[in-house]
């Protein structure tokens, strides 16, 4: 049977970079990698995003039209949300663990399938402006309007759990480079941006136009996620070994008794005298429980004092401590010694703590600083 097929350029990349999806997708699933939970969620949240691409693609290539893969036609909507956010939860909770009362985040996705499987779905390509509208079209429209709600208010609770973690890890590690998820957060943020404005662009199709613009309109877009969720399946795929740092999103216990400024200042002047007399920051994994413990205080009242006397974080706090501790190194050490050496001996425990820290704290790099240091020497 001949069949005629619209490929172009956009089609054509953003195919393949929806094909490299569900690859990568495959590869997840059949990974036997730590955290296989994690990567079964980034696998299914994949999937859930690449379908909607090659629904659009398909259909304006006349593939499903010419050749009849009407199954190719389904979008699953309802999946595209909790699989980010019960991913994002993975990730950041070392603790949490899928359960049977997670799988109800999926109930919907069940519920999809059964009306793609009925007799209201008879048509592949809907509409909102049909005529006349029919309870199948009713259905089909709720169907369309409940899978964006979902996309949004998932998009909101991944983006919540994101921020707050890493604004947690900061007050708990000092160095967070292992544990950092900002390759995930950026793109999240990204997508919600981007599904706002695919949102807005139908409203203008359906209202100004009559649901009439033409697919061509909506290529940038197709590709955007096309590419962005490549992008977030590599980066998945690499980062599976990435430490979850047991963020916990319980509500913390209140203290039993604020202290007043008083206590605080003489716990600060305590821990002051101990790091700079024990100098617990030359530990890469120092985090602010040990800490904590070594002081023997409660871990919440000593990341009081430190927000509160120090105004920093306690990631900002001890890698201050160690880029001064590297300062002085750098005066009482061979010039010709590489840089990342003297960092390691300062205490941190990855090179772009060190380097992100140093350019935060000084205003330079640290190859920059001690060429200063040598310029000032030579005088």
């Amino acid at each position: 049977m001949e069949s005629s097929l619209n490929l172009n350029a956009w089609n054509l990349v953003i195919l393949i970079g929806a094909l490299h999806g569900l690859m990568i997708s495959l590869l997840l699933v059949l990974s036997q990698r730590n955290r296989r939970s994690g990567n079964i969620l980034l696998s299914l949240m994949l999937l859930f995003y690449t379908l909607p691409v090659l629904r659009v693609v398909l259909h304006d290539m006349g593939f499903i039209r010419s050749l009849g893969y009407s199954f190719l036609s389904v979008e699953l909507l309802y999946g595209l949300g909790p699989s980010l956010y019960l991913y994002a939860k993975t990730l950041t909770n070392s603790r949490f663990h899928l359960g049977k009362e997670d799988l109800l985040h999926f109930l919907p996705v069940v519920l999809e399938i059964i009306y793609y499987s009925s007799p209201f779905y008879q048509r592949h390509e809907y509409y909102f402006f049909a005529a006349p509208i029919n309870t199948d079209h009713s259905i089909w429209m709720m169907e369309q309007i409940g899978g964006i709600a979902s996309i949004f208010i998932y998009l909101f609770l991944t983006n919540r759990i994101l921020v707050t973690y890493s604004k947690w890890i900061r007050e708990n590690h000092s160095d967070i480079h292992k544990r950092t998820l900002s390759w995930l957060q950026k793109p999240v943020f990204l997508y919600t941006i981007f599904f706002i404005l695919w949102f807005g662009l139908r409203v203008i199709d359906v209202v100004w136009f009559g649901d009439s613009l033409d697919i061509s309109n909506y290529y940038p877009f197709l590709l955007f996620l096309s590419l962005g969720t490549y992008w977030i399946g590599t980066q998945g795929y690499l980062h599976t070994q990435t430490i979850a740092a047991g963020f916990d999103q319980s509500p913390a216990k209140e203290m039993e008794q604020r202290p007043d400024r008083a206590q605080l200042s003489a716990l600060f002047a305590e821990l002051e005298n101990v790091m700079s007399r024990e100098k617990p920051y030359l530990d890469s994994d120092l985090t602010l429980t040990v800490l904590a413990d070594h002081l023997q205080i409660n871990q919440r009242l000593l990341s009081e004092v430190i927000n509160s006397q120090a105004e920093a974080s306690f990631y900002n706090y001890i890698n201050g401590y160690r880029i001064e501790e590297f300062k002085q190194c750098l005066l009482t050490n061979d010039d010709k010694l590489p840089l990342i050496n003297l960092a390691y001996d300062c205490g941190f425990g990855s090179k772009a703590t060190f380097n992100h820290s140093f350019k935060k704290h000084t205003g330079v790099t640290p190859s920059q600083y001690r060429k200063n240091l040598q310029s000032q020497s030579d005088r």
